[in-house]
């Protein structure tokens, strides 16, 4: 198996000057400071267009194929939005990997939806370049938790990809044979590569913050590090709930024989895995080494397993365009629940409006030799309840 490309440092980006005209060198104190105002915050803009895009953005705009694209037209990895320039030269090296990369990334955001569906924050997309928008900005636990969901997915299609033989660098997975596995039961079948899966993920999306150079100890420094332990913490969950699985051989069902292998947990089963690690999520602040160190000592320092913040999360009660809350106005709310999902969290005390509508499901369901169920179509008149 090939091993993965070394990642590569890329030279800063040079400054350029507002315009090509020469500036005059008699100017004022006052007159002076204002340009070099007005030159950082066109600069700073350009800065945050650049952090907007993200390679979350391949989950919501359909790729086809690299092998789809016409000959002579402009390369797949230039047609791709989003992509840092280390992940673009990643691009190149393993072209047949953005498909699938992408998959992941649809994964993720899926999961963080079912997760947070009935949550103030329900992770909600809201266009296809920032994916999450601004709410991204803030390195709170929703943050973290889109980082580790995202990255668990990528490593969860690619292993998949290689077990499926989609891949040209990778094949079915060659872990080695699990110590209690009893000696009569065969290790082999074809597994997911879970190793490999891993490994690419973290090249791939950890590259994007590797290749940023932030003085140490600075805020954009700690968010990176951030982004970095959560990355972590998602492709983690993945590797780690991966597990033996075996099927039977034998004559009329006896089991004589089995054969096992490695296959990996349902998506599902990672994503509530890490919710609890969210709800268990350490805060965190930058010390005098320009490391993150806990905000609270009399916690124990999170593992790599865990997952990291430091900021403080808005309510999300309210639509905000400065932290990309989207409030919870007309969201759904449960009236007789107690939990985030019931009326009185939900709408934040705000109130709630009823009103009636119809539910149709199947129902009276009867099965038929041989061999098909048939059910019939009930409706029924519920009441709802949606926050002012």
């Amino acid at each position: 198996m090939p091993a993965l490309k070394p990642q590569s440092t890329f030279p800063a980006l040079k400054r350029r000057t507002m315009d090509n005209r020469p500036v005059r060198t008699k100017r004022t104190g006052a007159v002076r400071h204002l340009l070099l105002a007005a030159a950082f915050l066109v600069c700073s803009s350009q800065l945050l267009m650049v952090d907007a895009n993200s390679w979350w953005s391949l989950g919501l705009t359909p790729m086809q194929r690299p092998e789809m694209y016409i000959i002579g037209a402009q390369p797949l990895c230039s047609q791709l939005s989003g992509l840092s320039q280390g992940q673009r030269k990643l691009c190149q090296l393993y072209q047949d990997h953005m498909t699938y990369i992408g998959d992941g990334a649809k994964t993720g955001i899926k999961e963080c939806q079912y997760q947070f569906r009935q949550r103030r924050w329900n992770c909600s997309t809201v266009d296809n370049t920032s994916v999450f928008g601004r709410v991204m900005q803030i390195g709170s636990r929703e943050t973290a938790f889109t980082y580790a969901i995202s990255a668990a997915g990528v490593v969860n299609a690619v292993s998949r990809a290689c077990r499926e033989g989609e891949l040209s660098t990778c094949g079915c997975s060659r872990a080695a044979r699990p110590r209690d596995l009893p000696r009569d039961w065969l290790w082999g079948g074809c597994g997911d590569n879970v190793h490999y899966g891993y490994r690419f993920a973290r090249e791939f999306v950890d590259a994007r913050e590797r290749e940023k150079n932030y003085p140490r100890g600075s805020p954009e420094h700690a968010r990176m590090l951030m982004n970095l332990h959560n990355n972590e913490a998602g492709r983690q969950a993945v590797y780690n709930l991966a597990n033996v699985a075996c099927k039977c051989h034998g004559v009329s069902g006896s089991c004589s024989l089995k054969t096992c292998w490695l296959q990996l947990a349902d998506f599902r089963r990672v994503g509530e895995f890490l919710k609890e690690k969210y709800d268990s999520a350490a805060a965190m602040r930058v010390g005098r080494k320009g490391k993150l160190e806990l905000l609270d000592k009399r916690f124990n320092p999170p593992t790599t397993q865990d997952m990291v913040y430091i900021d403080t999360s808005p309510d999300y009660c309210l639509r905000n365009e400065t932290t990309g809350s989207l409030g919870t106005q007309g969201r759904l709310c449960n009236k007789t629940s107690e939990g985030m999902d019931g009326c009185e969290l939900m709408c934040c005390g705000r109130g709630y409006d009823q009103f009636k509508t119809y539910k149709h499901e199947r129902c009276h369901c009867k099965f038929h030799w041989c061999c098909y169920v048939k059910c019939k179509r009930c409706t029924t008149l519920v009441d709802q309840f949606v926050c002012k």
